[in-house]
């Protein structure tokens, strides 16, 4: 089924998803600070902080198997039940008392979030008509950054006035919500290849799927490098904002939220022009944006923050264009293990980063950070370029 552009708000089933997703995006980013705050409680220690987010990341490890699943079972059931899965998971950070029940308890969560992903995604074209996937992903993204960007806000206020518990619980309300509206949502189940093939061979020909298809292999592999090279200034962020322009913790705030902002402006940007543009040259600008990363080497903190903020829209560009080109060019068979790959790639990608990071922030300061990470986008935009042109002539 098909829809027009004027036609996504009018579409009962993505209003639904769209909800159910934005609950849930605001509960995560409220009982992440909420989860931080407990583990510190508990132990004390910024490694054990780590630790936890390490956990939360490590079931993506496993995203391969669980994109099979997302491509073989009925994807409305997978969907609901990773949202009370975590729902009840989030309320049991309540009565953890020790640091190796929270991270099995977010360990856990990670791999419902794992089956998650993907099958979301892979859902997407049956939702919302492949009309309107660049304003459907850009809408969704844009409410994830805007919930980044103020769920912490909100997390804190909570905290601070009522307690984690009551983070906790709001997380776990908002996963029910979600479970509660994707319920409602109709979902054909997906289209197989082979409807006799083994769980083995459905992996095997999903990887052999994606290794002959230029446009999708270059998309996930350029997932992992972009990630891989933005990211490394995370650790950077708080050093460049407080030591190299001294502008305290007031600037650091500043820098992030500038970037989460535009971020929600690159969505905003891709709702406004939605099927109008060629995704895959706007893919490739986003990229060579984001290079613009490299902006802590700006004389001034005002020009390091329009610059990061240039990024910030590139990302959000980026994020939505990567989402529909795969929705629209990758059959209906293989939707949930692309994305799973895509995934895999993502957290690899991010893990590898944050540790980088730190360790070339403590040897060269945040500004040679910056300039690396520039570079090293710039550098990407080029691998990913080369590599298409290539697999596209084979």
């Amino acid at each position: 089924m098909d829809f027009t552009n004027d036609s996504l708000l009018k579409n009962a089933r993505f209003l639904r998803l769209w909800i159910g997703q934005g609950t849930s995006f605001l509960g995560d980013a409220v009982s992440m600070v909420a989860l931080v705050v407990l583990v510190v409680q508990v132990t004390g220690s910024a490694s054990a902080v780590g630790g936890a987010l390490i956990a939360r990341l490590l079931p993506t490890l496993a995203s391969p198997l669980a994109g099979v699943l997302a491509d073989r079972l009925d994807r409305r059931l997978v969907l609901v039940a990773s949202d009370l899965a975590r729902a009840v998971l989030v309320l049991g950070l309540i009565f953890a008392r020790d640091l190796t029940t929270i991270y099995v308890l977010v360990f856990l969560m990670g791999l419902a979030r794992t089956f998650f992903n993907p099958t979301v995604r892979a859902a997407f074209p049956s939702v919302v008509g492949r009309g309107d996937l660049t304003r459907a992903n850009a809408l969704v993204g844009g409410t994830f950054s805007v919930s980044e960007t103020a769920g912490p806000a909100l997390g804190g206020l909570l905290v601070a006035t009522v307690g984690v518990d009551a983070a906790f619980v709001l997380d776990s309300a908002t996963f029910l919500v979600s479970a509660a509206l994707l319920s409602l949502i109709p979902l054909p189940r997906p289209q197989r290849e082979e409807d006799d093939a083994g769980f083995g061979e459905d992996l095997r020909s999903g990887f052999a799927y994606l290794t002959r298809s230029s446009v999708p292999l270059t998309i996930v592999l350029g997932a992992f490098l972009t990630v891989l090279t933005v990211n490394i200034t995370i650790p950077a962020e708080v050093f460049l904002a407080k030591r190299t322009f001294d502008a305290g913790n007031a600037g650091y705030g500043l820098l992030v939220g500038l970037y989460g902002g535009g971020m929600v402006l690159g969505s905003a940007l891709m709702v406004a022009l939605g099927d109008r543009v060629r995704l895959l040259p706007l893919y490739f600008f986003g990229v060579f944006a984001m290079a613009l990363v490299g902006s802590g080497l700006s004389p001034s903190f005002g020009l390091a923050l329009g610059a990061l903020a240039v990024v910030g829209v590139a990302n959000g560009t980026e994020d939505v264009t990567t989402d529909t080109i795969l929705q629209k060019r990758v059959p209906d068979a293989f939707l949930g293990r692309v994305f799973s790959v895509r995934f895999l790639g993502f957290s690899v990608g991010e893990i590898l980063a944050y540790g980088m990071g730190g360790a070339i922030v403590d040897a060269s300061g945040a500004r040679f950070t910056y300039l690396l990470a520039g570079t090293a986008t710039a550098a990407a935009g080029l691998v990913i370029l080369l590599f298409l042109a290539i697999t596209s002539d084979s």
